[in-house]
């Protein structure tokens, strides 16, 4: 009995040996694993952490860009604040030019029916304080007056003269036939009508009216001239150039016209060629009277237009100084040349 229980508890120990030694492998077995399971788990690890690291460095950059995109997205919109701004300030100008065009599309009428006249109206007030400067610093007031009271009582005293005697005869000789009448009657007629038309000059001299502005046909105005003049047989007038309108007085204008015949009739003697001609220009439209006389005496050209100088023994020296004073009135000018002897009215056209 005690062999048989010897021998099974040697074979336990065998087997418990066995499963000791097994256990052992088994635990080595294990340990081993563990191990290179440590060194595996520190390889990942130290992956991870290195994945860490460049993820964290990504964030980083990330970040940054997230920042330099939140700065751009705030300044686009600063921007667009600024820009919405700026269009409710232009919609606001728009809006008052827009009220101010109504305005001025209101006023234009007005002021293109006013531009014309003012524009001649500048140019003549221009022109008279320049003449009235140089006006100024040529002549003296005192001066002026002698001899303005001394030409006038020289010219007024011919026709007062042959006026009285004529009249006297008429008076005292009652018996006179008709025909001796007649030719007194008409010194008479011609005496008052010198008288007039110097007392005329001279009003018109002292005192400048104010233009009556029409358009008007020029050809009509110069028509209207000749027919107020007597041409003789022994005189050829001939007229040339093209037919247009002027703003102008067409009263005055004929005065003036009338008064530059008269003096080329005076000027030929009453036998000769008097030209006129019209000449447009892109500015201006220009009379030009031409006659066959000898001309304006040498260094008298620019004499020919002051108050009282004259080269005929009659006449008051005021007629070329009125015209010039009309024409320019008109915003032109007057001007004269010799050989041939030449008047020139330069009219703006506007």
């Amino acid at each position: 009995m005690v062999l048989e229980h010897l021998s099974e508890r040697d074979s336990v120990m065998r087997d418990l040996s066995e499963i000791t030694v097994n256990a052992l492998k088994d635990l080595a077995l294990a340990k081993k694993d563990l191990q290179e399971n440590d060194l595996h788990m520190k390889e990942m690890n130290k992956l991870v952490n290195e994945r860490v690291d460049e993820i964290s460095r990504v964030n980083q950059q990330l970040q940054t860009k997230i920042s330099f995109v939140e700065n751009i997205a705030t300044s686009i919109r600063e921007k667009n604040d600024k820009l919405e701004s700026d269009i409710i300030l232009v919609k606001n100008e728009k809006s008052r030019y827009l009220k101010l065009n109504d305005l001025l599309k209101t006023d234009l009428e007005k002021v293109i029916k006013k531009e014309k006249e003012l524009s001649v109206k500048q140019i003549f007030l221009e022109r008279k304080i320049e003449n009235q400067t140089d006006n100024l610093k040529r002549t003296e007031k005192i001066s002026i007056i002698g001899q303005f009271t001394s030409r006038l009582a020289h010219d007024m005293r011919n026709p007062l003269s042959k006026l009285k005697m004529s009249h006297e005869i008429l008076c005292n000789n009652t018996n006179l036939n008709v025909l001796e009448k007649i030719k007194h009657q008409q010194r008479i007629d011609t005496s008052i009508s010198t008288l007039v038309r110097i007392i005329e000059d001279v009003l018109e001299f002292v005192r400048i009216s104010e233009l009556q502005l029409n358009d008007t046909l020029l050809d009509d105005v110069i028509s209207s001239s000749i027919g107020g003049v007597n041409i003789p047989s022994s005189v050829t007038l001939e007229r040339t150039g093209d037919s247009t309108h002027v703003l102008c007085d067409p009263k005055k204008l004929e005065a003036v016209f009338l008064n530059i015949l008269t003096n080329a009739l005076d000027a030929i003697d009453k036998n000769g060629k008097i030209k006129i001609k019209t000449i447009i220009t892109s500015k201006n439209v220009i009379i030009r009277f031409e006659d066959s006389g000898v001309g304006v005496p040498p260094g008298d050209e620019l004499k020919i237009f002051d108050p009282m100088f004259t080269t005929k023994f009659y006449g008051s020296g005021l007629g070329l100084t009125i015209c010039k004073m009309i024409i320019e009135q008109h915003g032109g000018k007057l001007l004269c040349s010799s050989m041939p002897s030449i008047f020139s009215v330069s009219l703006p056209k506007t």
